[in-house]
């Protein structure tokens, strides 16, 4: 039996072996790590970047102008933009296909012989129902469908015509026929329909059907109004009306109660409005002026508690007048035509033109959004048809909508607000970020309030003062909490410290100011105890009276807190916060997040600390107290300073992880995204934002990448910090390196 001789040679080979396969592991991992980060911050920028992308179109469909010489009044474009049709003065309804640009089909609208269509509108954003008025005074109501068929051979689509109501205008006698010479007209969900026209006399007509009550309600305006009338709108709800007048004047009606219409405000512009529409949302109205200016107003609580019409927004103007607006069934865009046939379209809530085109060197007589609003149907004077594929999967977000203040529909000023949904698709998303990062540092601010001066003195005392039998006790059990899970600490902090702060709001007020009293006490009784009972006490054993000086200030604190809220507070301090400083005591507010998040930041805070405080050379310590400085004094003049650095860089990590916290602020906070540093109610923090809305947020939808552009922002603030706090603390072990 023989055996291998290793001779040294061979084991320093196999310790180098060795150690090159570590240092490959070693490096792969940190490697790794870094291309980890590095791609966690690609894909948030991934996602985010669609953000900053502005609208943009592209022509799908030019049909050259038919031989047809009768104007097109009314068209639009099927869901799935494969079908659109075409509405003419003399009631034909032709249907085209978009690929092959063939008439597909043809109908025709009940017109008497030599009766002529001169105003057309539609009356719902979501299905194609329409009236026209004619020159017979007759308004003719009718709805369009197009539906989808699905074959083996592929989707087809059936169009269908139905002939909804007819209805005859009064005549002022026989051979005058009361021509309905502009008209606009809505059918709201609730299958009301408001008609309003202008005649040939100029009379401004009001006429409602209600669906309810089976109803029918006729009303001239006239009396109301006094001059000429250039444009009018209905909201699509059917509770309101706005008339523009040529001497500038703007009225607006409050049409719900259809047995009484009441006028509710008149304003003035700069300028003539020769097209005024509601919007989607029934609140703002977009105007185009006589000189090409486009604006957007909506009432607005005055200081006499009554609704004004206020301009919120202006926008590029046109160089001509504008005669034509055409509204988003989907969202708050909008666009205008000019004289001249040009074309912007525009956001109402960022108060920004995204682009201009002109789709014909001809006027435009007619123009769609498709029920989706991902494309743009106009046709010219020449009845050319162009279909225009919209690209603006954002347009609410903008610099400004996400930090800045914005104008909302219903709002008494510019804010910042964060309400990503709502009731309806009629709602306004308003996507501030500020409210968020305010709240993230204000939850913050508050555990650090908490947690840094507990966590650093612990850390002093822990290294300098006690005794290194209960240092090696009290550290590591301080170290423990940081195993503990937040989700635990929020379950606690939002179901049992929430309610139980409410109930005794009072006595850990008065258990917080007379703790440092009754500690001073305490320190001026042991001060006073001779140096020989005082030797005989075993080193450490001051920690001990705490507990007892706790209990007593706790015992008095409840025994006393109701006679200091009768003397001091009316009886009742949360009533007499309300009533005195308007702040309103919610329960789950910033004093409880503070309290738990500041538990949860301790332990980092006091590790780190305590490190860079052990860490101070003995040297200085020893050379403090042979000059005679006291061990207080050689603390807080020598090693203090030296530890500086370490414990900034404690507090900055102890900062990164409060900012990230997700489950404790999301728990205990009432997830109320305002802006007030009142520490007695709630806020919404940017990790908790995410953590609630990400799961209800359409994949690719706005609310989608706004929330991965504030978890961008998280992780920038973070590494940041994190940086920061490595970079002081690689100093600070540099700076003491030498000793």
């Amino acid at each position: 039996m023989s055996t291998e001789h290793k001779t040294p040679k061979d084991f320093r080979r196999k310790v180098e072996r060795a150690d090159r396969w570590s240092r490959r592991v070693i490096t792969t991992g940190g490697y790794g790590i870094i291309i980890s980060i590095v791609s966690i911050l690609l894909f948030l920028i991934y996602q985010s970047l669609p953000l900053a992308k502005g609208a943009s179109i592209n022509e799908i469909l030019s049909m050259p102008a038919t031989r047809s010489e009768n104007p097109v009044v009314l068209t639009g474009v099927d869901p799935y933009l494969e079908v659109f049709y075409e509405l003419d003065n003399r009631g034909s309804i032709k249907f085209y296909n978009v690929d092959s640009k063939a008439l597909i089909k043809e109908d025709q609208l009940p017109l008497k012989a030599n009766e002529k269509i001169l105003t057309a509108a539609k009356g719902n954003l979501t299905k194609e129902i329409f009236t026209v008025g004619s020159d017979s005074g007759r308004l003719i109501t009718s709805s369009i469908e197009m539906k989808p068929e699905y074959t083996k051979s592929g989707r087809t689509i059936e169009a269908m015509v139905y002939q909804e109501e007819e209805w005859q205008a009064a005549t002022e006698n026989d051979t005058i026929p009361n021509h309905i010479e502009k008209l606009t007209f809505v059918e709201n969900s609730d299958g009301t329909r408001v008609w309003s026209w202008i005649d040939h006399t100029g009379k401004l007509w009001l006429r409602i059907y209600d669906a309810e009550d089976e109803e029918e309600y006729l009303y001239d305006l006239s009396e109301d109004i006094s001059g000429q009338i250039t444009s009018f709108s209905l909201s699509h709800n059917a509770e309101n009306l706005v008339v523009a007048l040529k001497d500038k004047n703007v009225y607006w009606f409050d049409i719900s109660d259809f047995e009484k219409i009441q006028l509710k405000d008149r304003w003035t512009l700069e300028t003539i409005a020769d097209a005024v529409n509601y919007l989607l949302g029934d609140q703002a109205v977009a105007i185009g002026g006589q000189d090409g200016s486009v604006s957007v107003w909506f009432p607005v609580r005055s200081p006499a508690n009554l609704f004004k019409f206020r301009k919120v927004h202006e926008f590029i103007s046109h160089n001509a007048a504008i005669d034509q607006i055409y509204v988003s069934s989907r969202n708050r865009n909008f666009l205008t035509v000019d004289t001249k046939g040009n074309v912007k379209l525009h956001y109402s809530t960022t108060g920004q033109t995204q682009l201009e085109f002109k789709p014909a060197d001809f006027p435009v007589t007619a123009a769609a959004f498709s029920p989706k609003s991902n494309a743009i149907l106009v046709v010219d004077g020449q009845k050319r048809f162009s279909l225009y594929n919209l690209e603006n999967p954002h347009p609410e977000t903008t610099l400004k909508t996400l930090f800045g203040k914005v104008w909302y529909e219903g709002y008494p000023k510019e804010e910042f607000v964060w309400q990503s949904t709502g009731g309806s698709d009629e709602f306004e998303s308003k996507l501030s970020l500020i409210p968020l990062i305010f709240g993230t540092f204000k939850g913050t601010l508050f555990a650090m309030f908490f947690s840094v001066p507990l966590a650093i003195f612990a850390a002093i005392y822990v290294s300098q003062f006690a005794p290194k039998r209960l240092a090696r006790q009290i550290k590591p059990t301080i170290e423990i909490m940081a195993a503990l899970p937040s989700v635990v600490i929020g379950f606690l902090a939002g179901l049992y410290f929430s309610p139980l702060f409410e109930e005794y709001l009072m006595v850990i007020f008065l258990f917080v100011i007379l703790l440092p009293l009754f500690f001073l006490i305490a320190l001026f009784i042991w001060q006073r105890i001779p140096e020989k009972m005082q030797a005989r006490f075993p080193l450490g054993i001051e920690i001990l009276f705490v507990i007892p000086i706790g209990i007593i200030t706790l015992v008095f604190a409840m025994s006393f807190d109701h006679v200091v809220e009768q003397i001091l507070f009316q009886g009742n301090f949360q009533q007499w916060l309300y009533s005195t400083l308007q702040i309103t005591y919610e329960t789950r507010n910033s004093l409880v997040v503070g309290f738990a998040l500041g538990f949860a930041v301790i332990p980092i805070i006091f590790t780190v600390s305590e490190d860079a405080i052990s860490n101070v050379p003995e040297s200085l310590s020893s050379a403090s107290l042979a000059l005679g400085a006291s061990k207080w004094q050689t603390v807080r003049r020598v090693v203090l300073p030296a530890a500086s650095g370490g414990i900034f860089a404690a507090i900055m990590l102890g900062l990164g992880r409060a900012v990230g916290e997700t489950m404790i602020v999301l728990m205990a906070t009432g997830n109320t995204p305002i802006i007030d540093l009142n520490p007695f109610n709630g806020f919404r923090a940017m990790s908790a934002c995410i953590a609630v809305e990400i799961p209800e947020a359409p994949v690719g939808g706005t609310l989608y990448r706004v929330l991965f552009f504030t978890g961008l922002l998280l992780f920038v603030f973070t590494f940041i910090v994190n940086t920061l706090s490595s970079l002081i603390g690689d100093r600070l072990r540099k700076k003491y390196a030498r000793f």
